[in-house]
């Protein structure tokens, strides 16, 4: 008598559990344990690198279009994550204080005391425009002058 192994029924039950283990397999690979996607910073973390990577110096001022270099002569401004401090910024420039971004695109700051001011930060330059709404004269020297004041620093 011959015996005869009847493989049908064992194939039956074999290729889907095959057929399982391979796709199980198959969507474990890749998504996990490679190299995690690089993010890209955003606006405002390139804005405050930018602040924060140096001390500014005053290359030149201007209010409403007229030079005031000489009003400001010796300014100086560092800035870290949420503060900063200067040197000679007259009525305009507290010698310290806190800041924050004012927009999600790093663009424009808010000082403590509520002055919204427009930033333009490069590896090179920082130009810093705001709206200054009160004049000050004091010692036979003006002190600041209303309207907008455009701060351009470089390194």
């Amino acid at each position: 008598m011959k015996s005869t192994i009847k493989i049908q029924p064992i194939a039956r039950i074999l290729h889907p559990v095959i057929m399982i283990i391979a796709i199980v397999q198959l969507s474990s690979c890749g998504g996990k344990g490679g190299d995690p996607t690089p993010t890209t910073p955003s606006a405002q973390d390139a804005a405050k690198a930018l602040l924060v990577a140096n001390p500014w110096k005053l290359q030149g001022v201007t209010v409403d279009g007229v030079d005031k270099t000489s009003v400001y002569a010796g300014f100086g401004i560092n800035f870290t994550s949420t503060a900063y401090s200067t040197t000679n910024g007259g009525t305009v420039w507290p010698a310290s204080g806190t800041w924050s971004f004012a927009n999600t695109d790093g663009t424009a700051i808010k000082r403590d005391d509520g002055l919204l001011i427009q930033i333009l930060p490069t590896s090179t330059s920082l130009v810093m425009t705001f709206t200054w709404t009160k004049t000050t004269l004091g010692g036979g020297r003006v002190g600041s002058v209303s309207g907008v004041n455009v701060f351009t620093m470089t390194k």
